[in-house]
């Protein structure tokens, strides 16, 4: 059965811009309510809020394709990135090739250096009292843990925030030029100085003399612009999960106390964090037929936006979706991660770095309290703080 698509009128909120972006949820729990997919005349996208119909969006490739692009910006006139941006069967090849590189006993090697990453964080943390958590907590883990994984070592940590960031924000809505500057930037020093002197051993070597453990990458520009985006796209994700979870533990303090005397959970409160705050707001498809989702038809050469962040709060899928609630039992249900074909390759270290981070942290310290105002990133596509003050109380005995 086809039902009318809902249209967004100009006194809707624009979940683009201003409070809707800052604070969504409420505006996402309204969205789900217009219907199973929305269109946002003013910025040209089907919304798709709900958490069974972006599934659906997620998983039928054929349908809604990655191959045009899946920024709100579509993939004309730019290079692509392979992993990302492919349908079968050149998606199937490039993920065959990648695949071994991230296979459970492989991450599992980096799992010294990622612990020892989280011991020497949180000694600062604790050294310092006061801080800026994005700066001193979230930021540098996935730092640490992707130079681990790539062998690349940038210029600096100031330098990378600014690369990782502009990977997101100079294919949304109103990119600025410096965003694309910063991109080129990046891509620039990778091939300039970053490959230059890689470890055999890292992945960032295998990419790109290798074409993967099993070959399979074309040389030149897909074997760079593989290794570029997971390289940059794994910095500022896990980045944001670990600023929102801060922020999160602030304002559930409950939950963090539960934490500190149930360490077994942590596992899966990576999953119901993930869940409640995804990092990426949202994903894009684009059709090249008329297609059907949930009864609506949208045209062929649609941009269809699956929203990560609405689908986690979705009350079919997730009861009380509101509520942090770390015993959530199908928390890792989440979307927070893409599925599918394109379920992020990254994932088992982002778990391992969020694991080791919250496991060091809930040992020496009793609480987060707000040391200031943070700053919600004006970015797009993903949910992070550019600044969190943060105060932080040691348990008993701790030292930095």
């Amino acid at each position: 059965m086809t039902t009318t698509a809902s249209s967004l009128r100009p006194t809707d909120p624009d979940l683009y811009a201003g409070p809707a972006l800052l604070d969504p949820y409420p505006h996402y729990s309204w969205l789900r309510e217009q219907g199973p997919a929305v269109f946002h005349p003013a910025r040209g996208v089907w919304l798709v809020p709900g958490y069974a119909e972006a599934v659906r969006v997620l998983r039928s490739h054929g349908e809604f394709v990655s191959g045009d692009g899946v920024a709100y910006a579509d993939a004309t006139g730019r290079e692509r990135y392979p992993l990302l941006e492919s349908d079968p069967p050149i998606h199937t090849r490039i993920r065959r090739a990648m695949q071994p590189s991230f296979a459970k006993g492989k991450i599992e090697q980096l799992r010294g250096g990622v612990e020892a990453a989280a011991v020497a964080i949180a000694d600062e943390a604790l050294t310092l009292g006061e801080i800026d958590a994005v700066k001193v907590i979230a930021q540098p883990m996935p730092d640490r843990a992707i130079e681990l994984l790539t062998g690349l070592t940038p210029p600096s940590a100031e330098t990378l925030v600014a690369w990782s960031d502009a990977t997101v924000r100079a294919q949304e809505p109103e990119a600025s030029p410096q965003h694309a500057a910063r991109l080129h930037e990046a891509l620039n020093w990778l091939v300039s100085d970053g490959v230059a002197g890689l470890p055999e051993a890292s992945l960032g070597h295998v990419i790109l003399q290798l074409g993967g453990e099993r070959g399979g990458l074309e040389e030149g520009t897909e074997r760079l612009m593989t290794l570029a985006s997971i390289w940059l796209a794994g910095i500022d994700s896990t980045g944001a999960l670990l600023g929102n979870a801060i922020d999160a533990f602030i304002e559930h303090p409950d939950q963090w106390e539960l934490l500190r005397r149930r360490p077994d959970l942590i596992p899966n409160a990576v999953e119901e964090l993930l869940r409640y705050e995804a990092p990426f707001r949202i994903f894009y498809r684009r059709t090249r037929a008329e297609t059907e989702l949930a009864g609506v038809r949208i045209p062929a050469g649609a941009t269809v936006g699956a929203m990560l962040g609405s689908a986690g709060r979705d009350p079919r899928q997730f009861p009380d979706p509101d509520r942090l609630d770390l015993t959530r039992d199908n928390a890792r249900t989440h979307l927070a991660f893409g599925a599918s074909i394109h379920l992020c390759l990254g994932q088992p270290l982002a778990r391992m770095e969020v694991t080791s981070m919250l496991t060091e942290l809930t040992r020496r310290v009793q609480r987060f309290e707000r040391a200031g105002e943070p700053v919600r990133s004006p970015s797009k596509t993903m949910r992070k703080f550019d600044s969190l003050p943060v105060r932080v109380v040691p348990t008993e005995g701790a030292r930095g």
